[in-house]
């Protein structure tokens, strides 16, 4: 039985390869992410690693670079999976940083499992170097000379060392192919440059033997002068230099090559022994390529990452309204992970009376229909609200807009509420959303829970639906929190019990609060900020998580 590390920031396709795993009798190990993946490749070496590519944080190119870089994980098999790469764009960078094999989603389960055995299969291969479907071990080439060796005939050897020569010229130039590089010598008394010949091939030059001129044409114009200054700087002192320039070949394809620039003198090194320039040449350009287009991928997925938050900052309330003995928090929470535009929100008007209308709530879905049923809906809220300021009956007259407005498979969940700070009377309703806390003060300093049970059926659905809603009088230091489901609903780990842990822990943020500020009540923003911390334990959601807070007795005003 194998051990194989899946990375996949999607949940489902984490499901789908564990599935097709156990089903070979192995066992899979899950991580979201390149960061969380290095974590658990250094407690427990895996036997592969199978990554997607577009990822948050440390993505899967990334990853697999990491882990070729070091000695303990550099022999692992590796595979890519991708949902956004074709063959011709993955194919450079899986090259580039030695991965075997792609899984192209979506797959097949038979095309899995062939991909499976075949880098289970290649795990053996231990200290063998893998470029593509080339793979070529590396000796130790090193020749011991025993202390007392019987002295052999000048002819001997000097075959001895002619095979010796043709030996590590053999190895030079499968490392030249395998590397794409090749050596070049500057003959500057015939103005002449001597190219190997694997360097002479790649640049589909008809000799290797090319005048500086004729280099010169070849090599971008922006590039030549540093190309120049180099090779001067290493003629003059004799230091090492490296450049990367852009070489035309004679077909036109450009290429980017890492060029260095050494020098030796031949034989013994007089005071008028001239240099001699010479280096090595290595073509980079799938390497490149590779690394631009992961930084456009990055930049787009930033860029689509920055609409969504845009959408939400221009949505959701600037300003939560100040109130009289009394106030308000709120908290949006994106999930880093998901580009799709979450669907929840957060509200707090003043109305006629000083009254607050407070409303959490959240469209079924995460596409572009479900998001624009946002604005209409808060719209339709605050305008009812005016007319008439009764929760329940505010969801009856939404919900009878709603379905008519709705595509049919889309819904929506909302908790509506109506503080009136001169009598503390709250009054809630529901629109099956999940059900919000109350935590009331009592004596002894232990808070009373109570959860608010009564609930409709959600909007959109039912057109002749009714609300019923709940009166509570809420007294000073008492505390209502709605949510939506994104802050108790996780996909995998150990959280999976947030809805359970949710009201321990409104009351230990309100305990750490009120010991942090001893003399001043805490205020509500803070609190809504805590209980996201507690329940999430530092971690960032699955989905979309809102959080509102109202807080009597607070400093809001």
């Amino acid at each position: 039985m194998a051990t194989v590390l899946v990375v996949d920031d999607d949940p489902i396709s984490r499901d789908f390869l564990r599935t097709l795993l156990g089903y070979r009798g192995h066992q899979a190990c899950e991580a979201a992410d390149g960061d969380a993946a290095l974590m658990l490749a250094r407690r427990r070496l895996p036997d592969a690693v199978i990554t997607d590519v577009m990822m948050p944080n440390l993505d899967g190119y990334e990853l697999a670079r990491m882990l070729r870089s070091q000695p303990t994980t550099s022999h692992i098999p590796i595979a890519f999976s991708t949902a956004h790469y074709g063959h011709d764009e993955i194919e450079p960078m899986a090259r580039a940083c030695g991965v075997r094999d792609v899984i192209f989603k979506p797959a097949q389960p038979g095309m899995v499992l062939a991909t499976i055995d075949a880098l289970l299969g290649a795990g053996g291969l231990a200290g063998q170097v893998q470029t593509g479907d080339l793979v070529g071990s590396i000796d130790d080439i090193t020749v011991a000379t025993p202390a007392r060796q019987p002295v052999q005939p000048a002819d001997d050897l000097a075959e001895q060392w002619r095979i010796l020569a043709a030996d590590v010229a053999e190895r030079l130039a499968e490392t030249h192919q395998l590397t794409q590089s090749g050596t070049w010598d500057l003959d500057p008394e015939a103005g002449l440059i001597v190219l190997s010949i694997g360097l002479r091939d790649l640049l589909r030059l008809p000799s290797a033997r090319v005048r500086l001129e004729q280099l010169r044409q070849r090599v971008h114009p922006e590039d030549l002068a540093k190309l120049l200054t180099v090779a001067g700087n290493t003629w003059r002192t004799g230091v090492p230099n490296l450049a990367e320039v852009r070489v035309a070949d004679m077909d036109g394809v450009v290429h980017e090559l890492i060029v260095s620039c050494r020098t030796t003198a031949p034989g013994l090194r007089h005071t008028d022994t001239p240099r001699v320039v010479w280096g090595v040449a290595q073509d980079v350009t799938d390497v490149r390529h590779a690394q631009r287009t992961h930084l456009r991928a990055q930049a787009e997925w930033h860029a689509e990452r920055r609409a969504v938050d845009e959408f939400h900052r221009a949505v959701l309330p600037q300003a939560l309204p100040l109130v009289t003995g009394a106030s308000l928090g709120a908290v949006y929470l994106a999930a880093p992970e998901r580009l799709d535009v979450g669907t929840g929100w957060y509200d707090a008007q003043q109305i006629s009376g000083g009254r607050i209308l407070l409303s959490v709530g959240e469209v079924a879905g995460h596409d572009q229909p479900a998001a624009a049923a946002m604005a209409p809906i808060l719209a339709a809220l605050r305008a009812y609200s005016f007319e008439d300021p009764d929760p329940a009956r505010l969801l009856t007259r939404l919900n009878r807009l709603l379905t008519g407005m709705l595509p049919g498979d889309t819904f929506v969940t909302a908790i509506v509420a109506i503080y009136d700070p001169d009598t503390g009377c709250l009054c809630i309703a529901n629109a099956g959303h999940p059900v919000p806390l109350v935590v009331m003060p009592r004596s002894g300093g232990v808070p009373a829970i109570a959860l608010l049970r009564q609930r409709g059926p959600a909007l959109g659905l039912f057109p002749d639906a009714e609300f019923t809603g709940q009166y509570l009088t809420m007294a000073p230091g008492a505390v209502l929190c709605a949510y939506t489901d994104g802050l108790i609903d996780r996909h995998s780990g150990p959280a999976a019990d947030d809805a359970q842990r949710l009201p321990y822990a409104v009351v230990r943020a309100l305990g750490e609060l009120a010991a942090d500020q001893p003399h001043q009540p805490p205020d509500a923003q803070d609190l809504a900020e805590q209980i996201v911390r507690q329940v999430l334990g530092g971690d960032s959601p699955d989905d979309d998580a809102c959080v509102a807070v109202l807080w009597v007795g607070g400093d809001g005003a």
